[in-house]
């Protein structure tokens, strides 16, 4: 209280007013409330101040005219006869405001750093719960390795560091690197020896788990990696290696570098750095997972596609395929053609579909094609051939089984052909005559692979000049769509689209089918489909153009169709 009496001013009737027990009284009780009170008189002169002022304003005495270098942000608002102001001084966040009280202006002056300080904290909590949001948005945002690997560093900068630099583990005796150099600088990429880690150990350990907390760099420690180093924090700044946890070892390590001036890190930023390295490794365990996932799908389906379609005389051939859209591309359907090795021309032909779909389905449907060629090396009896072919299934005892249509066609003069088919459970095949009559062949049998001692059916059939055979799963009579997307595509429907074709090629019959499945399903899930027609043809005719319609642009991208067609003499290859 000295300090405030001493702040009182001298009344003009020598102390009298001063010490009036009324005026002392007011004075103790302004001296304990929260609030800076400060009176100014008409010319901005201070003419009174509580205790709570000298707290605030500790240089600021009766008398004086509140200048700001003395009073900060109270002395600016007198100066520029505001009526409020909101600012910082002397390491207090203070808020004041004022009032007219005949002719002098009162100043109630509230402390309000603490408020001030939880607002701050929110707003970054806020900011910091925004960017991890964010960061989980755009590395959550695509499966593409180098592109996760990119906004890594994009979101690095500048929201936890003024450059970064992203490592990921050796491969193939080399390490990737993704650098943004600069706030607004655009990423750059590169490789470097492996070996080069070796020189620089704090980014070693990170990399090999050994260091899971982020840990310090020392100047000069990161010149080792040459073209890929960060810059310099400079004198002040620092630079810390963080790993990204991934599936049981790091998926990369994140080098971060601050320029002098940036701060420490608060217990909140490194906890915001720990949570970015965890969805950023996870971000890039998961693309790693799904690029080895995708190289060996490829893989897989480069074997598992149908083979293009031969060129033989006499016969023109058309197909036709489009996987289940949730079987990744793997099938179980299948066609192959191949010419006829006994030397009487023609060629031989398989349809078939193993039970189930996907990669499941695949492996089987690899296992019954594989046992195909094998047989036809050794064996030309199509019943025999599925006599054979049904025991192996049985013996593999994986409770597969799969339906057949195989056979041979021969050209017979006049441009006829000559096709025997052997079947085994497998929908009828269509025969479309020249005057757009269609006729199904009842080859009958039983399911491969499903019995012992299974008996299959055999039938033959001759087609005249450009007539055609039409050989198809049932996904393509069981396709679910129409009007109310629960009706089949049935038989029925089929041989009615397939009467349409007449006059039409074999490859352009394939594909005009398919197109009408795929407009029936109207982007609904479905089976698996594969479509293969043979078609009567002098050997001496010139070859018929392909069908220059495109299957494949009516197909969602998760279940692309594979077709192809072929007259005779002319180059094929399934698109």
């Amino acid at each position: 209280m000295t300090d405030a009496r001493a702040r009182r001013p001298a009344s003009r009737d020598g102390g009298q007013a001063r010490d009036h027990p009324g005026r002392k009284l007011l004075d103790a009780l302004l001296d304990l409330v929260d609030q800076a009170v400060v009176v100014c008189d008409a010319s901005g002169v201070v003419s009174w101040c509580n205790g709570p002022a000298a707290v605030c304003f500790p240089g600021l005495r009766p008398g004086m005219t509140p200048a700001p270098e003395v009073a900060g942000p109270l002395g600016q608002a007198v100066a520029a006869s505001a009526a409020r102001f909101d600012a910082e001084f002397l390491g207090r966040w203070l808020t004041g405001r004022r009032s007219t009280v005949q002719d002098c202006s009162v100043w109630l002056v509230s402390d309000d750093t603490g408020i001030h300080g939880c607002a701050v904290e929110l707003r970054a909590e806020r900011h910091r719960v925004a960017f991890l949001s964010e960061a989980g948005r755009r590395l959550g945002a695509s499966l593409h390795h180098g592109r996760t690997a990119r906004s890594v560093v994009e979101l690095a900068v500048p929201a936890l560091a003024d450059a970064a630099l992203l490592v990921l583990p050796p491969r193939g005796g080399h390490v990737d690197w993704h650098r943004c150099a600069a706030p607004g600088a655009a990423v750059e990429a590169g490789t470097l020896p492996a070996a080069t880690l070796e020189r620089v150990p704090r980014l070693a350990k990170a990399l090999s788990g050994l260091s899971p907390r982020p840990a310090p760099c020392r100047p000069g420690d990161l010149g080792a990696l040459g073209g890929a180093a960060p810059p310099d924090p400079g004198p002040g700044g620092e630079s810390f290696v963080t790993a990204l946890p991934g599936g049981g070892a790091p998926a990369g390590a994140l080098v971060l570098v601050r320029a002098s001036g940036a701060g420490e890190r608060s217990a909140a930023d490194s906890a915001v750095v720990r949570e970015f390295a965890f969805r950023a490794g996870l971000a890039l365990s998961t693309a790693g997972l799904y690029a080895q996932q995708a190289h060996t799908a490829a893989l897989l389906q480069s074997g598992l596609d149908p083979a293009p379609l031969p060129e033989v005389p006499g016969v023109r051939l058309g197909a036709a395929y489009r996987p289940a859209p949730e079987a990744l591309g793997f099938g179980g359907d299948f066609y192959q053609v191949e010419p006829a090795r006994d030397g009487g021309g023609g060629v031989r032909f398989t349809l078939g579909d193993v039970c189930g779909k996907g990669v499941e389905a695949a492996v089987l449907s690899g296992h019954v094609r594989q046992s195909l060629r094998t047989l036809a090396l050794v064996e030309s009896r199509p019943l025999r051939v599925l006599d054979v072919l049904n025991r192996s299934l049985l013996e593999a005892d994986s409770g597969r089984f799969a339906s057949l249509v195989m056979g041979a066609a021969r050209p017979a003069g006049r441009g006829a052909l000559d096709v025997v088919l052997a079947g085994g459970g497998h929908p009828p095949p269509l025969v479309l005559r020249r005057d757009g009559v269609v006729e199904a062949v009842d080859v009958g049998g039983m399911l491969v692979g499903a019995l012992p001692g299974a008996e299959f059916g055999q039938a033959a059939v001759r087609l005249a000049r450009d007539e055609l055979i039409l050989l198809y799963s049932d996904g393509v009579t069981e396709a679910r769509g129409g009007p109310t997307g629960a009706e089949e595509y049935g038989a029925e429907r089929l041989a009615h689209d397939l009467a349409g074709c007449a006059g039409m090629p074999a490859g352009a019959v394939a594909e005009r089918i398919e197109l009408r499945v795929a407009d029936w399903l109207a982007g609904r899930a479905h089976d698996d489909i594969a479509v293969l027609a043979l078609q009567s043809s002098p050997a001496s005719s010139s070859p018929l153009p392909a069908s220059s319609s495109s299957p494949s642009s009516r197909s969602s991208p998760a279940s692309p169709s594979r077709s192809g067609s072929w007259g005779t003499g002319a180059p094929g290859a399934p698109r």
